[in-house]
């Protein structure tokens, strides 16, 4: 049996900038926690220096945090794929995605472990609980929100203020036993609503969200809708009992 409490899986794509940041950010963030972590790094083949930079790095601070990076050897998928590799290779009871563009608040991690401490099944982020805290998410991303949400709402019969956001705490095991399929962002949403559908607890922790500061986002509005929609789908299948997601 593993002794690890929070497997934290870094999904990079051409970070080579952001890498050192974010993986520094994370030792100071977990320097005085109780419990038991491991970071894993997960490179999706990238074209620069990402997977040396965080190989270095790693070794240059061995035994000061246990950090492991790894490739994923298929062929590029996205941000789902890569995810999905980190926690199956993960060895936590619990695992949380983090951006390696330091955008997420990763000082709630301590407070997302004793929400699922405490029973829940999954700890969420949401940057619309607290007036102003929305302010970073550009004007068309809100506007898609919105219309997710209502939707949500209709064909699932759940209101959750910010499904979409990936920076959440769940139980590796549980959520991979649900089975997830997706290959982009869409896996973010998927694994909330998978977790609602199957009787789990969802909370959430208020907070916003920083702004990358180099490199280039990997979210393609146009590629990630089609994935978001089919989530919406499948929920209000599963829920009405016509077709079975999981």
């Amino acid at each position: 049996m593993s002794n690890i409490d929070v497997t934290i899986v870094v999904p990079c794509l051409n970070e080579e900038e952001n890498i050192p940041t974010i993986l520094g950010a994370l030792q100071e963030a977990l320097r005085d926690v109780s419990f038991r972590y491991e970071i894993v790094v997960v490179d999706d083949q990238s074209e620069d220096l990402t997977f040396k930079v965080a190989s270095n790095y790693a070794q240059s601070i061995e035994g000061e945090a246990p950090i492991r990076v790894i490739r994923r050897p298929l062929r590029r998928r996205g941000y789902g794929a890569v995810v999905r590799y980190g926690a199956a290779n993960g060895l936590g009871r619990y695992c949380v995605f983090v951006s390696a563009d330091g955008v997420d608040p990763i000082h709630h991690i301590p407070e997302f472990y004793r929400r699922m401490e405490a029973g829940a099944a999954l700890v969420q982020c949401s940057r619309y609980l607290t007036p102003g805290e929305a302010a970073t998410i550009p004007f068309k991303y809100k506007f898609y929100q919105f219309f997710f949400r209502l939707f949500l709402r209709v064909l699932v019969g759940a209101s959750i203020r910010d499904s979409t956001y990936a920076f959440k705490m769940f139980r590796r095991c549980d959520v991979l036993a649900l089975g997830l399929t997706q290959n982009r962002f869409s896996i973010s949403p998927e694994i909330t609503l998978k977790v609602l559908l199957s009787g789990g607890r969802v909370e959430f922790v208020a907070a916003g969200q920083g702004i990358r500061q180099k490199g280039v986002s990997k979210f393609k509005f146009f590629k990630e809708s089609f994935g978001y929609l089919y989530i919406l789908l499948r929920a209000w299948l599963h829920r009405t009992q016509l077709i079975y997601w999981f």
